[in-house]
């Protein structure tokens, strides 16, 4: 058989090529099988096939199971021959234990010196295990990023990140060539938290604070920005958004926020106490609408809480 005669003639490199665990095989300038070794020979169930001087063509015929790796091969050795050069490819497919296998493909003409097509010699080999490794790596630096931005114990955005979004959305609110809209920053916190901590202990006071931020974002809407500054102190800014908007969306926190809490057979009662600052008449900075908006909820405890408290500028108090 002509293949068994062509593995016989590469000797003494034949065994060499068998032991190793890529994919090696070498095609003529027409595209014709020369020589492959024992991996690509069990790869595609041609061991002891007569396969020299057949193209992919003519192989994809005879092997149809493997009709999607021939067409492939068809597609890239046209690319490695245009090129002129050792060709880098990447494939996957479903392999024959029922997962998906990634392989790393390198093709590399040569030419006769007239410049016609010589060899084209192809190594593959099985890149799946560094695949997933570095999927994993990716999902873990991923996680670690999330971890930096969001608050770890309600998922909303932490102080930094929320500051810095607030702060993007005044630079586009100061650089528009229209009149600057209206925005609102409010800000918002739990009353009595501390002594719901203390009294019904911590893991029961993490949960308030979760429902409490799941409660709170459902009633902003989907344009507001939302996050946590610290313990049981929260903010929300709303952009374009002018002040009669702003009362209604902090009159809708108030009265979502007093309604009862149900957590692991507890039955909390609390309200929230609310400030707002206005943009640009609180400030036309972050750290000035967030000091004046800040003022506001303690001036709402002192009314009797479940208040809402408007910072004003002109007297420098609310």
């Amino acid at each position: 058989m002509h293949s068994l005669r062509c593995r016989h003639q590469a000797l003494p490199y034949l065994s060499l090529l068998d032991s190793i665990q890529e994919f090696i095989v070498v095609k003529d300038g027409a595209g014709r099988w020369l020589l492959c070794n024992q991996t690509a020979l069990v790869a595609y169930e041609m061991s002891g096939f007569d396969y020299v001087g057949m193209t992919d063509e003519e192989l994809l015929s005879l092997r149809p199971q493997f009709t999607d790796g021939f067409t492939y091969n068809i597609k890239t050795d046209s690319l490695a021959w245009q090129s002129r050069s050792p060709t880098l490819i990447e494939k996957s497919f479903m392999g024959q234990d029922g997962h998906i296998n990634t392989w790393e493909v390198i093709k590399t003409p040569s030419f006769n010196t007239d410049g016609t097509r010589y060899r084209l010699v192809i190594v593959s080999r099985n890149i799946t295990e560094g695949k997933i490794a570095e999927t994993a790596l990716q999902a873990s630096e991923e996680r670690f990023k999330n971890l930096a931005h969001m608050d770890v114990l309600t998922g909303i955005p932490n102080r930094r990140v929320i500051l810095d979004l607030i702060f993007s959305e005044l630079n586009l609110v100061l650089t528009s060539p229209d009149t600057p809209e209206k925005s609102a920053l409010i800000y918002l916190d739990l009353d009595r938290f501390k002594t719901i901590n203390d009294e019904l202990g911590h893991a029961i006071g993490d949960e308030l604070l979760v429902a409490f931020a799941q409660r709170t974002r459902h009633s902003l809407r989907d344009e507001d920005l939302f996050g946590r500054i610290r313990g049981d102190e929260f903010v929300a800014f709303l952009p374009r958004t002018d002040r009669s908007q702003a009362l209604l969306i902090a009159k809708r926190l108030c009265d979502s926020l007093g309604f009862m809490w149900n957590l692991k057979d507890h039955q909390i009662h609390t309200l929230s106490s609310i400030g707002i600052a206005f943009y640009p008449e609180a400030g036309e900075d972050t750290h000035s609408l967030l000091r004046h908006a800040d003022e506001a909820p303690y001036q709402a405890k002192r009314a009797g809480r479940s208040q809402i408290k408007i910072y004003k500028p002109d007297t420098d108090t609310v």
